[in-house]
């Protein structure tokens, strides 16, 4: 590779080029990892609804949001009809300015999932189905934030004839706090959810707890370090 292959393939933001059916013809490192997140088909159809309507570049300026990657913008061009191109601006990762691990007491994360579970069974008329890795310790949690925090999501699936929980650690990933390494959980809600869902204040309480929020049109996932 070029000195500017070698940028374009390295770039923060995702870049894909199509031909005029839809399939890939290459793409960069960030787009490898997004279409693990969303078909290449969706971002096809994104790229031909936002392209100029003749040929040249067009950016444009809105919110896109495929699992954990969020965007600002995209900017989709093309040339002739074989092929179109489209570049999606990422907005800067929500980062934790103060992470808090000190004042957090030590909780039994089962514990508090089936407090909220049957909490919120109460004014259901379907049920809930739970996948929870057996391993877990006990963590140190805010256990009052997290079952607020789950309250919120099952509130959006309220609509939903079933709710699904699984508990998993996430493999390959760390996050650094206070010079320590702490792995990963990831608890995911599957579902129906419903369009009135307050996901900024479900952000904000997982933010609370050192994690973060990602979504799929049938999921909320809560990522978080797994503090001993």
């Amino acid at each position: 590779m070029d000195f500017y292959e070698k940028w374009l393939e390295y770039d923060y933001n995702p870049w894909i080029l199509f031909d005029t059916n839809g399939k890939v013809v290459t793409l960069n490192q960030e787009a490898q990892f997004l279409l693990a997140e969303v078909t290449p088909h969706e971002i096809f159809e994104l790229a031909v609804s936002y392209a100029n309507r003749s040929y040249g570049f067009k950016t444009t300026m809105l919110d896109l949001e495929y699992g954990k990657y969020e965007f600002f913008g995209i900017m989709v061009g093309y040339e002739d009809n074989d092929a179109i191109a489209i570049r999606l601006y990422r907005k800067p990762p929500e980062r934790i300015a103060e992470p808090h691990i000190h004042p957090l007491g030590h909780h039994n994360i089962y514990t508090l999932i089936d407090l909220a579970v049957s909490t919120a069974s109460i004014s259901r008329q379907n049920g809930f189905t739970t996948l929870l890795d057996p391993a877990f310790p006990d963590i140190r949690i805010d256990p009052e934030v997290f079952i607020q925090l789950l309250s919120q999501i099952f509130d959006c699936f309220e609509d939903s004839s079933e709710i699904k929980i699984s508990l998993s650690l996430k493999t390959g990933e760390t996050i650094r706090f206070e010079e320590k390494r702490y792995p990963i959980f990831r608890l995911s809600i599957q579902g129906d959810p419903k369009e009135s869902c307050p996901i900024q204040r479900i952000k904000d309480l997982a933010h609370r707890m050192n994690g973060y929020i990602s979504r799929k049109k049938d999921q909320l996932t809560l990522e978080a370090p797994l503090i001993m």
